[in-house]
């Protein structure tokens, strides 16, 4: 397994926020991801222009989870059929692939990630655990599955032995093209937030908590329109950012100044202590020194 120099066991977590705006979720200041970023850091980052990365949910979770951009995974759009991810897989299953000792989980409901719906499923082979619930099920959809992953993820994060986890809640997006980025949109952020909240204390809460390390990562896949909708180049659809935290560390840490999504994968693989194989083609570096 892999240790700190004082002897705790690295752990990760990587929670997704579905189209959240970083502008709106800084003018919030919601408590939990405040809490967060106290423990390292929270950066905006901007999408690169569309030709390079468009503003679609596929398109954007493969950047984060694999480490690479779209030229390279090949993601286009959310029905693309045509892509790389075999050879561009998630850092879950690079994690699991490269020690077999590393236990991955991972919790979402939207279709990418557990079906074969366009270029899924993204949390494939190397994911030990899945816990998916398929949102065409549910008359509310996201707003329906977003508390059922909620409620699997806390129970798994408290009691489970994994490594390396993702957590994924879609319902923000789904109120950002219902409502734009208004009253409704600000609601379910704060919504989230709890979600949040009760993640980081179901870590807190283990009873291994104080000989475990734990680097927590949150982040987004794209912004949104001020009346909803996303897709294009503009600056409210390429917002974007990544909070760190560090929870249970004893030393201070050194995070770097500036991040772009590619920065995410190799981060964790590099607190996990799990060596970068160049030809997994990792477009960033990591995060914390």
């Amino acid at each position: 397994m892999r240790y700190t120099h004082d002897g705790k066991r690295r752990k990760a977590l990587f929670v997704g926020f579905d189209g959240v705006r970083d502008d709106v979720l800084r003018a919030l200041a919601p408590p939990a991801v405040q809490d967060l970023a106290s423990h390292g850091r929270w950066w905006t980052t901007t999408l690169p222009d569309v030709d390079v990365a468009p503003t679609v949910t596929a398109v954007g979770w493969s950047t984060l989870l694999t480490g690479v951009w779209p030229s390279t995974h090949k993601v286009s759009g959310n029905q693309d059929e045509y892509h790389l991810l075999h050879r561009y897989p998630s850092v879950l299953t690079r994690a699991y692939s490269a020690d077999r000792e590393i236990r991955t989980y991972g919790a979402a409901s939207a279709l990418i990630f557990g079906t074969h719906y366009g270029p899924g499923p993204i949390l494939g082979p190397g994911v030990n655990q899945l816990s998916f619930f398929d949102r065409r099920d549910y008359r509310g959809g996201f707003s329906d599955t977003d508390p059922l992953v909620l409620e699997e993820a806390r129970r798994e994060l408290h009691i489970g032995e994994h490594d390396l986890s993702f957590v994924y809640f879609g319902q923000a997006d789904k109120v950002g093209h219902a409502h734009g980025v208004g009253d409704e949109y600000r609601a379910v952020i704060a919504v989230l937030d709890d979600y949040l909240a009760q993640l980081l204390e179901a870590v807190r809460g283990r009873s291994t908590y104080d000989r475990e390390e734990w680097l927590v990562v949150l982040s987004t896949d794209h912004g949104h329109l001020d009346e909803g909708g996303h897709g294009g180049g503009s600056w409210q659809e390429r917002q974007s950012f990544i909070v760190a935290g560090l929870l249970g560390g004893g030393t201070a840490a050194q995070w770097r100044a500036e991040a772009e999504p590619v920065d995410l994968a190799p981060t964790l693989m590099e607190h996990l202590a799990v060596p970068i194989d160049p030809s997994w083609g990792y477009a960033g570096r990591a995060l914390l020194g």
